[in-house]
């Protein structure tokens, strides 16, 4: 797929809502009472692209499991629309050239098969979920014997 036409299959959600499902994600699935949570999370640093944090949210996941990557490609059947978001981070942390190809503090909603199709247009670290809040999916910049590293919460 061309970032055109991903770019034509999704929605991004303005500011407030954005901060709204992000938040309401946070609370759902990430444990904040760990003492690094707020060195590197909570405590946002200015950068001179803006305000971001240093951590990975999935650091912080509640009872994670991990999960094979092609079981993740093989859910495209039974899941329609879904959220993505990645890490608040800056550019001055990441050397990859054009990563972001939306805002680094965007949510989108897009169905999953697009997700999945244009995944190589979002930054590594992304967390999938749906209007639910009973599962999500992190697919990490990680990997374990060259497998990447993947983790899901709740049931899908």
């Amino acid at each position: 797929m061309e970032l055109d036409i991903f770019e034509k299959r999704i929605k991004i959600l303005n500011n407030r809502e954005g901060d709204i499902l992000r938040e309401k994600y946070i609370e759902k699935f990430i444990n904040r009472t760990k003492p690094s949570y707020f060195e590197l999370i909570e405590r946002m640093e200015k950068f001179e692209d803006g305000y971001c944090y240093r951590g990975y949210l999935w650091d912080y996941m509640r009872d994670p499991i991990i999960i094979d990557r092609n079981s993740i490609q093989s859910l495209s059947e039974n899941i329609n629309r879904v959220y993505v978001f990645w890490d608040i981070h800056s550019r001055e942390r990441i050397f990859i050239k054009d990563y972001w190809k939306f805002g680094k503090d965007s949510v989108l909603e897009l169905s999953y098969k697009d997700l999945m199709q244009g995944e190589e247009f979002l930054p590594e670290d992304i967390y999938i979920f749906d209007c639910s809040f009973d599962w999500t999916i992190v697919l990490t910049h990680e990997d374990i014997d060259g497998q990447r590293y993947c983790l899901k919460c709740g049931d899908i």
